[in-house]
Order: C-alpha cells, then structure tokens, then sequence
C-alpha cells in the first residue's frame, strides 16, 4: 500500500506543481491557479485567470509552473502563451509570448529556472530565458505536435518529442543539434537519470525505452499494458514511477529495464505526479490529490530488515509502505539472500520437491528475472539432477557436457566450484612449466585429463602443452621486468594473457597510468612524461601514452594562447588535442566565452544589434560557436526588427530590411510571425514570393551586418 498522508480534493484537475516561497503552486485545466501550505493544510490562494472558455484536456501539458512562482498558462485554440506571475501582491501577467502559429501543447520550466520551453501543435520549439521571457533559441522544427519536453538538471541540454515519432536532443550551450533518434510510439513523458546521462521514457502505446547520451544507443520493450501519463524518479533514482491513465501505478527497475511492481491506486487517472522532499503529490482526473509520505515507517523498515531479513521486511512494506521496496538497501538484501536461497534450490532439486523449491522462492517472484530463473530449473529438472550427481561423484567431465547443452546450469553455484577447481589446476600447471618445463609436461597432462574433450576448455589445454617454451619466455621477461618484451611477446602470444602473470605485470602498468593522471592533474609535467616515455614502448598502453604527450605537448601553448585571448589559436590546438577540453584552462576560457554570449543575448533581446555584432566579432572565425553567433544574431534581429515596428518608424526601407534577413535565415516562420500583424510588411513578404530569383537562405557561413534595419535612401 502507499501511505496517503493527506487528500485534496479540487473541481478541476491539477496539471503540474511548483513552488513559489515555501508554498505549492496547483494549475489546473479550468485555468485556475492555486498556492497551498501544506504546513497549515490551507489553500492561500486561488483565482481563475481564464473564463467562458474551453478548458485544457484532463492530461494536456501544455500548463507549467515554475520553482519561482510563475505559471504558463495558455488558452485553448490560441497560440498565444500567458505567463503569469504569483507573489505576495497576487497574481499578475508577466509574460505573453506569441511566437507560435497553433496552439501551444507543451511548456516546462527548466529547474533551476533559467529557462522556459513551449512546444506546439505547429512542431516548433522555443526556449526562453527566464523570467525576462525574450527569445533564447529557437530549435530544429518538427513536421507534427511536440508531445513532451525536458530539461536536464543543468539547463544544458533540451529534449523534446514529437507526434512525428522522434525524440530530438539538444545542446543549449552550443546551441546545436546532437540527435534525432526514432521511438517505438508517441512519447508521453521522459526524464534524465544517471547524472543526465541517460533519459528513461515512456510511450503511449505501452514501450519504456532508455537513450545513452554517450553511446547514442536506444533500447526499448514493450512493459506497460496501460496508457502511461507521468513519470518520476525515486529518491537514489534507481526505480522510475510511471503513472497510467487508470487506477494503475507502475514502478520500472532502470537498472533490470523491467517493472517489479504494480500498484493500485484508488483514484483513476494520473494527470501530474512529482517528488518534493520526503513527500510524492499524485494528481488524478477526477480533481483530487494525494500526498504520500515516501518514507513512512523508514526507520522500522530498516530495522525488520536489518534483524529479520529480506522476506519480513517485504510483509512490513507490503502492510504499510511499498516505496521502500524501491530502497537500494532492500534491494541489496534481497538479492544477497537469494543467493542462498538458490543453494537450498539446488539441494531440492535433488530429492524432486518441486512444492518445497517454490514455497521457499515465491517471495522473491516479485523480480521477474527470479521467477523466470526459478522456472527455468523446474523444467530442466531431470538435468540437472544428473548434473549434481556428475558433480557430487568429481565427474567433472560428464557436469560440463550436461551444463553445455544446459546453459541455466552455469548460474548455479555448483558450476562455479567447478570452474573455481579447474582455474586453479590451472594456475598450478602454468607454475610448473615455470620451474622446471622438462619434467612438467606429464604432470600437466595427468592434472588437466579430466577437461580435455570440454570444448571450452580443451583450446586452454592444448595451447599450454603445446608451447610451453612460450609461457617460459613469458615469465623469464617478467623475472627481468623487461616490460617491452613481455607485452611484445603477449602480442605474438595472446593466449598468455590468461596467466596470472600477464594479470601481474599487465596491473602494474595500468597502476603507472593512474600515476601518470594524477601528475598531469597536479600540472606536474616533467615527472608525468618520465611515465609517458615508458609506457610508450608498451604495445597496449601505446595509444594512452601518445594521446598524454600529445597534451602535454599542447597544454602550455593552448595556455599561453589562452593568456593573450587568442581565441582562435586556443580552439586550433583545440582541434590537434582534443584531450584539452576537459582540463581546468579550457574550462575556464569555456566560461569566459560562454559568459559573454550570455550576456550578449540579454543585449539581442533588447535588439541593440550594432552592439551585439561588435562583442561577436572576435568569435566569428570560431567554429565551436558558430551556430550560437548566428542564432544570437538572430534573436538581436528579429527583435531589431519588432522594435523598429513598435516606434513605428518612418525611415525604414521595409522591403530591403526583409530582404537582407532572408538572405541569412529564409523565410522562416520567426519572421513571418512577426510581419503578419503588420499588412504592409506582410504585403511585403507576398510580393518576394513573386519575385524572379528571390535571395535565398545562404548555406554555410552567414555574413553578419552591424544592423538588419536598412534606411530609406532619400
């Protein structure tokens, strides 16, 4: 069960949740906006900032609130999005932001409220700087509804998927595209775990997936037989809660991409689900609100656990609070104690007592894997039954021929004995041939017999008879310590590398490299070279000495560049030695560039253009921020533009001003948006349709000018 500490019952359902002060902030889809204390149980406030109007559907996206005390608040069929503001004072309207061309169909604050996102049913994507709510960047569109947006805790990365069935990831301090990738059906909602290095999602047709930021690789199943809404982490992040459209609520292992549990809620219809400290607040359809206490009885939790085991501890959650299931110390306990359990298993297996065998893993079949396990040994019973027999008998042979054919064998503990015997018979024989190789070779072929015709094994075997003067030339370099050698011989002879020799000298190695890190980290170049110059006439450890000199070779003069502001220069060497970038000078020009073009954009938003394109000049030539200049340019053009438009100026040449922004950027939707409140402007834009060899959008580099406002001649 799930301990509800506390119920709220409301007429509309609640959206999304934020904070404003040490209040809750509720938006639900009547266009109502609530602050609630959940210290006193009282509702502060609550207006309606929208009437006579068609309400949001039960499970829209398209309402926010932020962790400052803002709320995006769009109206249906209206692509215009209000913000609004909740204080002390009351509520007021912040924002309106009216680039989009149909209704907006989701927003998200990021959560350090920096940014805020809005995606549309036209498919594109805006970010916002937070709270001025100006222009930020705009991103790839999408040919149908943006379905789900998130940020990553750092408000550096953006994704955001689509009716189209993509997912696109985005890089807001390049502002650059990383990927596209394909999803199984629409994504409902999704969030990034494991240091924003992966993102868990879920898909209205029921597949879960998983996308790797660092491999790029996707993985997906279908888990869910019901519409999934919502999703959250648990508290270690370890366990994801999915929400359903019915009285369902699913909680997914991220670490076996499998759900343990399910849990019925006694509401329908999860329209927000999110975590505040020691509590989870569950919004439904029917307007009511559950806050559980996700921690309820931890403490004597941990105490049945700790003194009672894995299977008590389960009744005691069951009882009064199944989230602490979801604890990796249960989790820990109980995988330990089912290794146990599995010797009892095996000892059953014996004696045919399949009832006993399920009476005493049943508590463990809330893991599907176990259960599956469990089942597994059931039907290859007679098996292995023959092949304890095998093995209690030291017929090792006849064991290995039945695991073979019989793979579920190799998981129980007895296989591992086996493997443990004959991995140190081996150990013995290759110290023999160490000793003395003349008189070795019998002994070795009477210790290893019993394994000779297991095909695993027999290549192991043969290779150990066979060259034996090769595994004494091994340990005559490792006596000597001739590294070079040694590891030049492992290359000729890779069976070598299964001796606990090469593990040896293979370790001290790898231990040099460590040192040699921890001297570079230091800025101790010299001493650092001394192991580079070493390791570099090691076959496997070639490849990391080359790319440490070539750092070191780097480093000063990426350093000195650095002191000069030689931009250009830093980001040249940048590109011979990309093992820069994760050192403290790179990271520091990083934030001294980024912070100019954080700043710079405050300037676009405000459309002072000439002052904008002074401060990106010296950035132009490089590459790493190409695509952040021209969307800057952008921003400050765009808003040049609706300036000019606001002081209705007289001495603006209208149709070259448009002319010279869609030579740079097309005839995108930002400017048409902006001239279609305007006829004259908007007759403009028809008439360059018509024209014969209209400009186009220019391809790779954009030539920047000082200001997109052409005067009239005259």
């Amino acid at each position: 069960m799930l301990k509800i500490k506390n119920k709220i019952n409301l007429i509309g359902n609640v959206l999304d949740i934020g904070l404003c002060e040490e209040e809750y902030l509720f938006a639900d889809h009547y266009y109502r906006i609530y602050k609630f204390s959940l210290k006193e149980f009282i509702f502060s406030f609550s207006k309606q900032v929208a009437k006579n109007i068609e309400p949001h559907h039960r499970y829209s996206k398209a309402v926010s609130c932020s962790m400052d005390g803002y709320v995006c608040m769009p109206k249906t069929k209206s692509s215009i999005g209000s913000i609004y503001k909740i204080d002390e004072n009351g509520i007021s309207v912040a924002s309106r932001l009216k680039w989009h061309r149909a209704d907006i169909s989701v927003s998200v604050f990021s959560k350090d409220c920096k940014y805020l996102a809005t995606g549309g049913e036209d498919g594109r994507m805006f970010i916002y700087a937070h709270p001025s709510h100006k222009l930020s960047t705009f991103l790839p569109r999408r040919p149908d509804y943006i379905s789900c947006i998130i940020f990553d805790s750092q408000s550096k990365i953006v994704c955001y998927a689509s009716y189209d069935l993509t997912l696109t990831i985005y890089d807001l301090q390049k502002d650059s595209l990383i990927c596209t990738i394909d999803t199984p059906s629409v994504i409902e909602d999704m969030i990034f775990f494991q240091k924003d290095t992966k993102i868990f999602y879920v898909c209205k047709s029921g597949e879960t997936g998983i996308f790797n930021l660092k491999t790029n690789e996707d993985k997906h199943q279908m888990s869910l037989s019901y519409w999934p809404t919502k999703v959250m982490l648990n508290f270690d992040e370890s366990f994801a809660y999915i929400g359903t459209r019915e009285d369902i609520l699913y909680i997914q292992s991220l670490k076996e991409t499998s759900i343990v549990f399910t849990i019925n809620l006694s509401s329908k219809g999860v329209t927000c689900i999110k975590g505040f400290d020691d509590f989870i607040f569950i919004c439904f359809a029917d307007g009511s609100i559950h806050i559980i206490d996700r921690f309820y009885k931890l403490d004597e939790f941990l105490k049945v656990l700790n003194e009672e085991g894995f299977e008590a501890a389960k009744i005691f959650a069951n009882e009064h609070n199944v989230l602490l299931k979801t604890l990796e110390v249960y989790t820990r306990v109980k995988n330990n104690s089912w290794k146990e359990v599995l010797k009892s298993v095996t000892k059953l297996l014996t004696i045919n007592q399949i009832e006993e065998i399920l009476n005493i893993t049943a508590p463990y079949f809330e893991d599907p894997a176990k259960e599956k396990e469990i089942k597994k040994y059931i039907e290859e019973k007679s098996f292995i039954q023959n092949f304890l027999g095998a093995f209690r008998e030291n017929d090792y042979p006849k064991a290995y021929e039945i695991a073979i054919d019989h793979p579920c064998i190799k998981s129980l503990n007895e296989y591992q004995v086996m493997e443990d015997y004959f991995d140190d018979i081996y150990n013995l024989a290759q110290q023999l041939i160490a000793r003395d190789i003349a008189s070795s070779k019998e002994k070795i072929q009477d210790f290893l017999l019993p394994f000779e015709h297991i095909p695993e094994k027999k290549p192991l075997i043969l290779t150990l008879i066979n060259e034996c003067d090769k595994y004494l030339l091994g340990e005559k370099y490792a006596k000597a310590k001739d590294f070079t050698n040694y590891f030049l011989l492992i290359t000729q002879c890779p069976f070598l590398k299964n001796t606990q020799t090469y593990q040896k000298m293979y370790f001290t190695c790898e231990k040099m490299t460590h040192q040699a890190q921890d001297l570079i980290a230091a800025k101790k170049y010299p001493k650092a070279q001394e192991y580079l110059n070493f390791l570099a006439t090691i076959d496997p450890f070639r490849e990391f000495a080359n790319k440490f000199q070539n750092y070191l070779n780097n480093i000063e003069k990426f350093t000195e560049f650095y002191k000069k502001k030689d931009y250009l220069g830093c980001y040249k060497i940048l590109e011979v030695c990309p093992e820069i970038d994760s050192s403290d000078e790179y990271l520091a020009l990083y934030e001294e560039i980024n912070k100019v073009f954080e700043e710079t954009k405050i300037i676009a938003q405000k459309g002072e253009t000439v002052k904008v394109y002074s401060v990106l000049q010296k950035f132009s030539a490089l590459k790493y921020w190409k695509n952040k200049i021209d969307i800057t340019m952008k921003i400050a053009y765009l808003y040049e533009i609706k300036k000019a438009l606001k002081l209705e100026r007289t001495d603006v040449d209208w149709e070259e001003s448009l002319i010279e922004y869609i030579k740079r950027y097309g005839k995108d939707d930002e400017i048409c948006e902006l001239c279609k409140t305007e006829e004259r402007l908007k007759a403009i834009l028809q008439d360059l349709q018509d024209i014969e060899n209209a400009p186009k959008k220019i391809s790779g580099n954009i030539n920047h000018i000082q200001s997109i406002i052409i005067l009239n001649k005259s």
